[in-house]
């Protein structure tokens, strides 16, 4: 399943030209270009971040953000301004905002923040998580199979921590990378395919790991 990105910007060349790059990269990007659209979407749908220009018709950013926190709202959002200045951007972190980009930006740039953003909202709430006899402390990152510690790279800890996170759903190849390594510039191996099948034999735990060839990994 792709990240879902909604992006609000009302300028129709930067909108179309961001929604292609970031589609080639494998998300699915659904654009407004009001504020008030902006809005009735990010609240009767589900998505995995929130592109917000800061200059918008019908409802302008800083408006759009204060009510989409104010109705509960907790997806992550990444400001796109012309502003620089400071305490601005500074107003924008405390009504909610998760981050902010000064225009203009580098993709570069775009894509990493985008990725950090996505990757602290899946964090987890609990310290220990449990599967079968799989238990994983978070706070030490370690993880016990019958109490007995399995000693894990960092990629494949990383790995088995956002499967039991998702616990029971399927989560593709292109979400493991973008989720669970992207903080990692250089993961021990470039394949996922090789780290779940060093994951498992580590683990030792027949079906543990299952996966179906077109929806990806799960534990279930």
């Amino acid at each position: 399943m792709a990240l879902r990105i909604l992006l609000i910007e009302d300028d129709p060349t930067l909108a179309r030209t961001l929604k292609s790059l970031l589609e080639k990269l494998g998300f699915e990007v659904l654009i407004s270009f009001d504020g008030k659209r902006g809005y009735e979407l990010a609240t009767t749908e589900e998505f995995d971040l929130i592109l917000l220009d800061f200059l918008l018709p019908s409802m302008d950013g800083e408006s759009l953000l204060k009510s989409l926190r104010q109705a509960g709202v907790n997806t992550p959002v990444l400001v796109l301004t012309v502003v620089s200045d400071v305490s601005k951007k500074v107003d924008l972190l405390s009504i909610g905002a998760d981050d902010y980009l000064t225009k203009p930006f580098h993709l570069e740039e775009l894509l990493a923040r985008i990725k950090a953003l996505i990757r602290r909202s899946y964090k987890k709430s609990s310290d220990l998580l449990k599967a079968g006899p799989v238990l994983v402390d978070t706070s030490k990152k370690k993880v016990y199979v019958n109490d007995r510690e399995v000693m894990l790279t960092a990629s494949e800890y990383s790995i088995l921590e956002y499967l039991l996170l998702n616990r029971g759903k399927f989560v593709s190849r292109d979400e493991i990378l973008l989720k669970a390594l992207s903080s990692r510039s250089q993961p021990e191996s470039n394949s996922v395919e090789v780290l779940i099948s060093r994951l498992r034999k580590k683990l030792g735990i027949r079906d543990f790991i299952k996966s179906a060839r077109g929806f990806g990994y799960i534990v279930e």
